[in-house]
């Protein structure tokens, strides 16, 4: 019973600030993707998330007053709290005080990565409780070593894969634990049987991908019409590819950025505190550290081997965050039995205090207006009857979210040319042969450009039909024949592009950068050459770590001749992302622009190592 107060005390606590911070909208990357697929009953990306898009729903049901966007962002806050409720009632159950149980529930709740994505429309608050749940449930068995503790384990873990597949790498932990703690459970091969066929009932809410897939008006990521396509979807194959992908140093350079983030998640004065925690964890309770340390282990395993953009790594680690609570839990339960009272409990509040002071403006998203105000901006922007086709995350999904969620200029059509949800292609078009499917969309593209409605580009790649030109309209860009005389829109409003008062994440600031860099396509066709750079260095200024801003930036830079500059951007794309082989081909032309033709070679060299690696 007393566990379930201090649950509910840091639960409580942490949803209060979260409803402070809360976003009022639709936030940058996957979230819009995320709210349609959970307020529509959709299918969102893999793997799927079928317990995050059921549970989310049903919390949207009792909010009918407020937006989708909040609704689902509320959802997400809720579970997010809820994981902070489970650690504080798990660690007072391994004997750690209750104000320290509370505490380092609270260091969870407002640490730098968890608490930014518990304020947005994300999965990661819901897959961390089942996380917490299922080590809970293995300690639990371990201690009672009854046969129901076996198949609520077993559920456990089945429905946790449902929320998100970094549920498998506390597996090792909890079957170690087991086999440590209870070795007589293995000479129970129909125990066993049992708690995997507890797991597979867990797991079956996946049923509800190919029952829904493709019905109603649903966020849809993809069809998942035959046991190959629902497997793919499941298993994530979409990002296979990315892991185990990099060479030994793109690991220690992964190994380097865990480092300095858990050196920031909760505050750097902690760390100590946290390495103290692990050492009296495996004093005092050798089970918790294996699970604790088993999780971190694994987490470190697969992130370090992961190779996306930078700038979303941090979430990858955040099962590692949640081990680092548990020690950080045990070390500071283990200094309070060294001082009294009077000192302990202000101790306890101090560290609350640090943690949430040093992350409170930069997990803020109550202001966050960027990316809803930039959809609409571009949206404004749009002729009546006008087709848009994005690619990509940046853009898409928040445009995604404001046409078919929210109901805004219903006579716009959207299209998605990496075919995610919208595509000009039918789901059993995307079976075919590259070629073929690329042919086809292609012609389809020249189709609706000469369809009579106007038609607009995100990303200006190649023309569908030869001869017919992109021109710079506001925030995209316009596809039409050489003799159209539209011409451009009219002058980009810059007022989102510097909104100010809140923290901004390298995302928003991804978003705000494109205001300029569309300003300078928009000079740069005028004919204002040197207006043109100042915007895009403006915008690789704003959006200083971005890989993809800073290549673009330095692409730009060089089809003008402004070769010193495009070499400094291009050289800053490569540090940020030394593996992606695009950088160094541009910098190879560069070089040879100047006669360096041996640096011209080795560049290219490099580059070509790049892309044959797997």
């Amino acid at each position: 019973m007393r566990a379930g107060i201090i649950g509910l005390a840091a639960g409580v606590a942490a949803l209060a600030v979260y409803g402070m911070t809360l976003c009022p909208t639709v936030y940058v990357e996957g979230s819009g993707e995320l709210i349609g697929a959970a307020y529509r009953l959709g299918t969102a990306h893999p793997t799927g998330y079928p317990l995050f898009c059921l549970s989310s729903r049903l919390l949207a049901l009792v909010l009918p007053w407020v937006s989708p966007a909040v609704a689902i962002n509320a959802a997400s806050a809720l579970f997010a709290a809820a994981c902070c409720g489970a650690l504080a009632a798990v660690l007072y159950g391994r004997g750690v005080r209750p104000v320290v149980a509370l505490v380092a529930a609270l260091a969870l709740a407002f640490s730098r990565t968890f608490w930014s994505q518990a304020v947005i429309a994300e999965v990661y608050g819901l897959a961390l409780l089942m996380v917490v749940l299922v080590l809970a449930q293995a300690l639990r068995a371990c201690e009672r070593k009854e046969p129901r503790q076996v198949l609520l384990l077993g559920w456990l873990m089945g429905l946790g894969l449902t929320a998100h597949l970094m549920q498998v790498l506390v597996w090792p932990g909890v079957v170690a634990v087991l086999a440590w703690r209870w070795p007589a459970l293995w000479r129970w091969p129909r125990l066993l049987a049992q708690g995997m066929l507890a797991a597979l009932g867990g797991y079956s809410l996946v049923a509800y991908l190919p029952l829904r897939n493709g019905r109603g008006a649903g966020f849809h990521w993809g069809p998942l019409g035959d046991l190959t396509a629902l497997w793919q979807h499941l298993s994530g194959a979409l990002y296979r590819s990315s892991f185990f992908s990099l060479p030994l140093e793109g690991m220690l350079l992964n190994a380097q950025r865990w480092l300095a983030q858990a050196a920031g998640e909760f505050h750097p004065a902690l760390l100590p505190l946290v390495a103290y925690g692990g050492w009296a964890a495996w004093r005092r309770n050798r089970s918790a550290f294996v699970l604790a340390g088993g999780a971190i282990a694994c987490n470190l395993i697969a992130a370090l081997n992961y190779h996306r953009d930078p700038n979303g790594l941090p979430v990858f680690y955040l099962l590692s965050i949640v081990g680092l609570a548990v020690w950080l839990g045990l070390g500071l339960d283990a200094l309070a039995g060294r001082v009294r009272l009077a000192v302990s409990v202000p101790l306890a509040a101090l560290v609350v205090a640090l943690v949430l002071t040093a992350h409170y403006e930069e997990s803020d998203r109550s202001k966050n207006w960027v990316a809803d105000r930039y959809g609409r901006d571009i949206l404004a922007d749009l002729p009546e009857g006008a087709i848009l086709i994005t690619e990509g995350d940046d853009a898409a999904f928040v445009l995604d979210y404001l046409l078919r969620i929210e109901g805004l200029r219903p006579d716009v059509t959207l299209y998605n040319r990496m075919g995610r949800g919208t595509d000009v292609l039918d789901w059993s078009e995307h079976a075919l042969p590259t070629v073929r499917r690329e042919r086809l969309r292609w012609r389809r593209e020249a189709a609706l450009a000469r369809g009579g409605r106007p038609l607009f580009y995100f990303v200006p790649r190649r023309s569908p039909i030869a001869g017919w030109v992109f021109v710079p309209a506001g925030l995209v860009y316009r596809l039409q024949a050489p003799d159209d005389s539209t011409g451009a829109a009219s002058p980009i409003e810059m007022g989102n592009a510097l909104a100010a008062g809140f923290f901004r994440d390298p995302w928003v600031r991804k978003i705000q950068s494109n205001y300029y860099f569309m300003a300078g396509e928009e000079r740069l066709w005028a004919g204002d050459r040197a207006g043109a750079m100042a915007a895009y260095e403006q915008a690789a200024a704003l959006a200083f770590d971005s890989r993809t801003v800073r290549f673009n930036a330095a692409l730009k830079l060089f089809e003008v001749g402004e070769l010193a500059r495009a070499m400094d951007h291009a050289a800053a794309a490569a540090a940020i992302d030394p593996w992606r082989p695009t950088p160094y081909r541009l910098m190879a032309r560069i070089e040879r622009e100047q006669g360096h033709y041996d640096e011209a070679r080795q560049l290219l060299e490099k580059a070509n190592q790049l892309e044959k690696t797997p």
